[in-house]
Parts: structure tokens; sequence; C-alpha cells
């Protein structure tokens, strides 16, 4: 890039927000709506690989969307943020810096972003299982049918089923999602294509256990329509089930947060207070960051959009509190002003920005 489109970018995006959040999932589209609500700018930059964008199955535990897909779920946030006056883009945040009041956001594809706030709510990295060595193959499947990845979420659906629960990641991984699904389903195998020895504890509940094991390299999946008839390995070995739970290693995204020096924990989660508030990882005890929360999966607490939802509101009522006090507004005193409600359209007749 030469100087003079360098230029043409921070000049472009030289306008300072109130608050940018870095994160399109439920905790920050959650945020969003509260901050628009409230008056404030606020731009929402997101890489669009969050699991909902792509999740057909439809969601039980979820109040208010009980029974909506994924997709439906992510699309009607992302509107009702719009109506409420949030600014929703495609971006990958790659370079974060500055201080309250000022920090600046840069892009993989250079563009440059300011703003007082931040919220980050980046999420995890998702790992799905390599068929014939590529994870792509799976994509057709991943929560589009019989597929699932949380027991907490899905568990019940699984009454009186056979599942197979694929351990991409450690078999201690594998076996505890297992522990967790024979309270619904009628019968659960293990199909290790990632460590295949049980360690600890989770060798002897294993031996108590008896569950049945399988190991071996995924080489095709027989499926239609998003569902999973059979996985067939490298042997030849055709695994056939009701359903197939995948147990994989879920990567908080904290380069971000590395940038910033915040004390991360030891699974790669960003360390907050209980309203999302983050500190440097050499400050002492709930010494935190002016400026910067953070929010949803990247938090370490429990996966679920409802508790990613909750927590990207609290962080975003932290951090309209934190501008009020910055910078006090006077907005009914303005001649003619009064509350508006955000228009409704139609959810067909909207397309995201």
């Amino acid at each position: 890039m030469d100087q003079l489109e360098q230029t043409t970018i921070d000049t472009q995006f030289n306008t300072q927000w109130d608050t940018l959040i870095v994160g399109g999932g439920p905790a920050g589209l959650s945020a969003a709506l509260h901050l628009a609500f409230h008056g404030r700018t606020v731009l929402l930059l997101d890489r669009r690989t969050g699991p909902l964008f792509y999740t057909l199955t439809e969601l039980w535990n979820v109040p208010g969307f009980v029974g909506q897909t994924g997709v439906s779920i992510q699309k009607t946030m992302r509107l009702e943020a719009q109506r409420a006056g949030a600014k929703l883009e495609a971006g990958s945040v790659s370079h974060i810096s500055g201080m309250a009041g000022n920090f600046r956001l840069e892009t993989e594809k250079g563009a440059v972003y300011h703003a007082k706030t931040v919220l980050l709510a980046t999420g995890v990295a998702r790992y799905h299982p390599l068929v014939n060595g590529k994870y792509e193959p799976w994509l057709k499947y991943a929560a589009k049918g019989n597929t699932y990845y949380c027991p907490d979420c899905e568990a019940p659906e699984l009454l009186g089923q056979d599942i197979v629960v694929i351990g991409v990641g450690t078999a201690n991984g594998a076996l505890g999602a297992a522990i967790d699904l024979l309270e619904f389903a009628k019968r659960v195998r293990l199909l290790l294509i990632g460590s295949t020895e049980f360690t600890g504890a989770m060798l002897h509940k294993q031996e108590k256990l008896g569950l049945e094991v399988i190991v071996g390299q995924i080489a095709d999946v027989d499926g239609a329509k998003g569902k999973v008839k059979a996985v067939i390995l490298e042997d030849g070995t055709r695994v056939e089930a009701d359903g197939y739970y995948i147990a994989s290693p879920k990567l908080p995204r904290n380069d971000l947060a590395q940038q910033l020096e915040l004390e991360i924990t030891a699974t790669g989660h960003i360390k907050t207070g209980w309203r999302g508030q983050v500190k440097r990882f050499d400050t002492p005890h709930e010494h935190w960051l002016e400026g910067v929360w953070a929010a949803g999966d990247v938090q370490p607490q429990t996966q679920q959009v409802s508790i990613a939802a909750g927590s990207g509101n609290i962080a975003a009522v932290m951090i309209d509190q934190y501008l009020t006090k910055l910078e006090p507004r006077r907005l009914g005193l303005e001649p003619g002003v009064r509350f508006v409600h955000p228009e409704k359209p139609s959810l067909s007749s909207q397309k995201p920005s």
C-alpha cells in the first residue's frame, strides 16, 4: 500500500466512535443494541465466521428465540442492532493500540478506525473433524442436521438416540462430552481421531463405563442435505449413528488482548471482572484497564447464546456509564428532540450491511 492509499484510508475512517466492538456474535450484537439505543455512536466489525452464521439447526434454550435456527437468531439480532442505529461492517481487526479516549484499530485490509472505548467480543475458534486431512468437507454438515457441539445446549434433543462422539482433541475431552450425553442418549460410542489416551481420573471413568472406543481417521462422509448417514474411516469401517457430537478444542481468539497485554487465563480466555472489565497482566488485582471491556465466549464462561448476549449487555451498560462520566450529555435540551421507535421492517426485506 502506498502513502496516498494509506492517507485516504486514515481520512475515510477518521471518525471517532464512542465504542468500537470487535466481534458480531450474540455478545457483540447485544452490546451494540444497548449502546445504540442509548444514543452512542457504535461501530461493530465482524469477521463473519461465528458459528451462528452457519447453524441451521433449531436452538431450544435461548429465551425469546426458542425453536429458531442459529442463522435466524443471528439475522434478527443484527437487524435489531442496525435499527437502533449501530453501524455493522465486515472486517477482521488485526492491530489495536492507544488508550482510553483514543484507541486505534486496523483491519487486515488496512482500514483504520478510532474509538473512545473498545469491546472485545472475539469469541473462540472452533475445530472441526478432518475428512481426508481437510476440515472443509465437514462444513457441509456442521450444525446443519444431526451434528452437535454443545451438551448444555443440545443434549436433551438426543433422548433415546444412538450417538457417536467424535474426539477431535483429547480422549479425555471426548469422554467428558460422552458422560454428559449419557444422561439422555440410548447409546454413546467414542470415535477418537485425535488423541487416543485416557489419563488421570478419566482413565478410571472409561474403565468403569466401558464405552465402545473406535480409533481411526475419517476418509469420507456419507450424507445428504446436511445430515450425516455415516462416517467412513481409512480402513473402510463405516460408523453409523443417529447423531454425531463433536468434542473439539475451542480456542479463544485472544490476539488483540495480547497486543493490549491483558491478563489471560491458562485456557487462553481473557480474564475479566463480572462486568466485563479487563486488566493488564502486570497490574494489581481489580486494577482495571480504562476504556476496554470483554464479553462473550472469549471470557471464561459457559458458551451459550443467552449467556454471551447477557455478558455483552452487562459490558454495554458499563461502557455507557463510563462514557457518561467521561462526557455528560444533555440530549433532552436539544430543540424538538423526542424518542422515536426504530422502524420495524420485515426480516425478509432487509439485508444486513
